[in-house]
């Protein structure tokens, strides 16, 4: 007995090698555990059970291994994986310890492995050898988690299936577990599904006995060699709604056009009235139209035309607006090259487009004749701006002057070569899991889709304006200022100190005519904390909030409303790689219970599907990889074929041969009514304060730096206080200063991408399978406070200052902490701002705390505006 005790300890240990946890279906709540149950119940035709009958004869195998295989496939096409273990009490006499009714037999854990390439006759075999004791081993019981890898109190299996030749009620001692089936074989084909109903709610129950009759009766007609990923399992019903009702956002337009020729036909109609604006500078759409051609012919002067890039290199002015246009009215792509990066990241980009002209800012042409030194495709610099900012030349610059332009162009004018709808109207650059920037192709087609729909379902017109507050080189700021433009609304460009400034930008909401707001959530929360402490404003003329980007915090859009009372909030999404925005949802009410605001729903002519890892749709429900199809796509990457290939492929849904879908690497699954959820992201890529951040680019950069040895990127906490970290691993013989490394990867990486720290490690966590272990990366740490003991502050404005800071970053702070590198961030830092002015009332400039992040220099600086007052 000894013997066959250790014999079965082994092969149990064997068969449960790499367990990690119980099989989790996408629709359940694993963490919940309620005290009310329910049953689903339903019944094979004759028809279908005689047909499985059948089934087991050709295949010479009992009858039970039938509703066991499909159970083990309906799991894997549910979300539970491929390496799959679950509990089975199933009767035959193909395995020693089996009993006559496995509605009475204790179950055992049975682990299959369900490849959608594998033949039925292989997992029917696989499904045998799972239940059999192989020689004289017994079976494991459930509550033995000694013999896998999991923790000690996480069972082996959760969820059950009995199969059994005769009818009668399971005890209520049997039915204990979360999620148990029972099949009945004899007397009629009979299913029944007893679930907890918190665990597994009662809609997505009934839907998965529906699935799982739907999958027997497809192995019931099975062949030998039939593939299990060809089992169908959605109703036809099911799968027309999902693929095609769903997707019923065709709209085709009788006449295609480019951006520009949206911006045009308005200028014509409305010449006088005002297009853009910032403080005292405006232009109507007239000048904007005029200026923008003078641009266009300096262009095609030097050669530029169609499948031509040109860089732009542009602070936030009027005159930005007017290098944009311009270049599309030379037929050219503009591409955004942002100020704020780093020297050696605008070198890089410069270099990939190959450009020979940039259109930049008058104080940026110095910088930019400085690095064309390096960059031989780069022959022409032209600034864009009035007589007022024409900057010195540097010597050996070839440089044009663009004023805004009076009059009409000369007769002699160079004639720009049109763009068609086909051609490339930008390239937008987003973060490159490789260390290099990806750049993102976009035509004219489908961007001009989108600024139709827009502009129709939320009746933009010559009344709006929009705050343009993002950067160029995020997709948003194309709506921005096309989609407004196109409308005969107007565009209200923020200065660079006001998008610095919540506080400003909550003045100019309150102060200016603006209709408009969008941009990422991150943003608009830096406002959210000045709502209680504003008078009340005037009625405001906001009414449309858009947000993208990233998750939105469930509490934000009942804040934003309280604040302005006439605003929609509407959740917006998609990628940059489908033209902006694919999908939409109007936020009316939140359910208290979301987790999120729900994704929505394709807009016209997009198609959003959401599959398995083999490319089939799953369950209402269930969560799958997010794929989109449809008019809005993006040509592909700039100079990266095979990357093109990869990310856009074939779309067979769509019954057309050339058409192509976006595989966007998100996670998501559908709702009863059509709308789906985000759940996050399948690879390395984050999203950051609405930045898309591949975690392979943070890595690369910082095992390029001299003395690390390798290095992981992470990401710490909720999407509204959420921290980029990087942990560093020294090379041999070496030694890493944290700071100094954050130092230089701020040197080649966008700010976004700067980890807010980086910690040293002897070495990285590792799972018993040697793979990274991202769980026990350690929380980042008060790193910055100098010591172990925070230094004590030395006044009475340092105290109160750093028990401000200390409860909005929940460490403690000392006199030499850092308000950065303890975790603060922008939308932190207002909330700090916005605490001193209720604590203290002080109106502190938010900018005193981004340019002064240590608390003694903060304290130092902020001593002129403190109130005086006992603290």
């Amino acid at each position: 007995m000894e013997r066959q005790a250790r014999e079965a300890e082994t092969n149990w240990r064997d068969r449960l090698a790499g367990f990690a946890e119980p099989a989790v279906l996408g629709v359940e709540h694993p963490a919940r555990l309620g005290d009310r149950r329910a049953v689903v119940e339903t019944r094979l035709t004759e028809a279908e059970g005689a047909a499985l009958a059948a089934c087991a004869d050709r295949f010479g195998v009992e009858p039970a291994l039938l509703p066991l295989t499909a159970w083990a496939v309906l799991l894997a096409r549910y979300g539970a994986g491929k390496d799959l273990l679950f509990g089975a009490a199933v009767p035959g006499p193909a395995c020693a310890h089996d009993q006559a009714d496995g509605g009475h037999q204790a179950p055992v854990p049975v682990r299959l492995t369900v490849d959608y390439d594998r033949s039925v006759r292989s997992l029917l075999d696989a499904a045998a050898a799972a239940l059999c004791d192989p020689g004289r081993t017994r079976p494991a019981p459930h509550g033995a988690p000694a013999l896998g890898e999991p923790p000690p109190d996480v069972p082996l299996f959760d969820k059950c299936l009995r199969v059994r030749d005769r009818p009668g009620q399971p005890t209520a001692e049997r039915a204990s577990l979360p999620i148990e089936l029972t099949v009945t074989t004899g007397e009629g084909f009979s299913l029944r599904l007893e679930h907890d109903c918190a665990r597994l709610e009662e809609a997505d129950a009934a839907a998965l006995l529906r699935h799982f009759r739907l999958l027997l009766t497809a192995l019931s007609g099975a062949g030998e060699d039939t593939a299990v990923g060809s089992l169908d399992f959605l109703d036809p019903a099911e799968y027309h709604r999902i693929v095609h009702e769903w997707n019923d956002t065709a709209n085709e337009y009788d006449d295609p056009a480019c951006i520009h020729e949206l911006v045009e036909r308005q200028a014509a109609r409305t010449p006088d009235a005002v297009a853009v604006v910032q403080g005292e500078r405006r232009l109507a759409y007239a000048e904007l139209d005029r200026a923008a051609d003078l641009v266009a012919g300096q262009l095609a002067a030097r050669g530029i035309g169609p499948g031509d890039f040109v860089a732009l290199h542009l602070e936030r002015t009027v005159h930005s607006v007017v290098a944009l246009l311009g270049v599309l009215k030379a037929g050219a792509a503009y591409a955004p090259v942002e100020c704020s990066l780093p020297t050696e990241r605008i070198r890089r980009l410069l270099d990939s487009l190959r450009t020979s002209v940039v259109l930049c800012s008058p104080s940026r042409v110095a910088a930019l004749s400085e690095l064309s030194a390096g960059l031989p495709a780069l022959r022409h610099i032209l600034w864009v701006g009035d007589d007022t900012d024409a900057p010195p030349a540097p010597h050996g610059t070839d440089r044009v002057r663009v004023d805004r332009a009076i009059g009409p162009a000369p007769a002699d004018a160079p004639k720009p070569h049109r763009a068609a709808p086909d051609d490339l109207a930008y390239v937008i650059f987003t973060s490159g899991s490789t260390g290099v920037p990806k750049g993102v192709l976009l035509r004219h087609a489908p961007v001009v889709n989108l600024i139709r729909w827009v502009n129709t379902t939320f009746g933009i017109g010559p009344d709006d304006r929009v705050l343009f507050i993002t950067a160029f080189g995020f997709d948003l700021s194309v709506y921005d200022v096309f989609g407004l433009l196109a409308a005969g609304g107007s565009v209200r460009v923020a200065t660079d100190d006001e998008v610095r400034d919540p506080r400003r930008l909550l003045s100019v909401l309150d102060g200016e005519p603006i209709t408009f707001w969008d941009s990422a959530p991150a943003a608009l929360q830096q406002l959210e904390p000045l709502f209680a402490l504003r008078p009340a404003p005037p009625s405001s003329t906001l009414r449309l909030v858009f947000l993208s980007g990233d998750r939105i915090p469930v509490t934000l859009p009942d804040a934003v409303r309280s604040a302005f009372p006439r605003a929609e909030v509407v959740s917006l999404g998609g990628a940059t790689e489908a033209a902006i925005w694919s999908n939409y949802h109007r936020v009316g009410e939140v359910d208290p219970r979301w987790t999120s605001i729900p994704y929505g729903r394709p807009i016209q002519n997009a198609r959003y599907y959401i599959l398995d890892r083999d490319l089939r749709p799953v369950p209402v429900g269930v969560p799958g990889d997010l794929h989109i199809g449809g008019d809005c796509l993006a040509a592909g990457y700039h100079g990266d074929p095979d990357l093109t290939r990869r990310k856009f492929i074939p779309d067979p849904f769509a019954g057309a041969s050339r058409a192509r879908m976006y595989h966007t690497g998100d996670r998501a699954r559908f709702r009863a009514d059509g709308t789906m959820e985000f759940l996050g992201r399948t690879d390395s890529q984050v999203k950051l304060r609405g930045f898309r951040i591949e975690l392979g680019e943070v890595e690369a950069a910082l095992r390029a730096l001299e003395g690390v040895g390798t290095a992981v990127a992470h990401v710490h906490g909720a999407s509204d206080t959420a921290r980029l970290t990087a942990y560093a691993v020294p090379g041999p013989g070496r030694q890493l200063d944290p700071v100094a490394l954050r130092d230089r990867l701020a040197a080649t990486l966008p700010a976004y991408m700067v980890p807010t720290e980086v910690m040293i490690l002897p070495s990285l966590p590792a799972t018993p399978n040697g793979k990274l272990d991202r769980r026990a990366l350690p929380e980042p740490g008060a790193a910055g406070s100098g010591d172990t003991a925070p230094d004590e502050p030395a006044d009475s404005t340092e105290a109160a200052l750093a028990g401000i800071w200390s409860e909005v970053l929940g460490h403690p702070v000392g006199t030499d902490s850092d308000f950065f590198l303890l975790g603060g961030q922008s939308l932190l830092a207002v909330r700090a701002i916005a605490r001193i002015k209720a604590t203290l009332g002080a109106e502190v400039p938010i900018r005193t705390l981004l340019e002064n992040p240590r608390l003694k220099d903060f304290a130092r600086e902020a001593e002129p505006f403190v109130t005086r007052q006992p603290v």
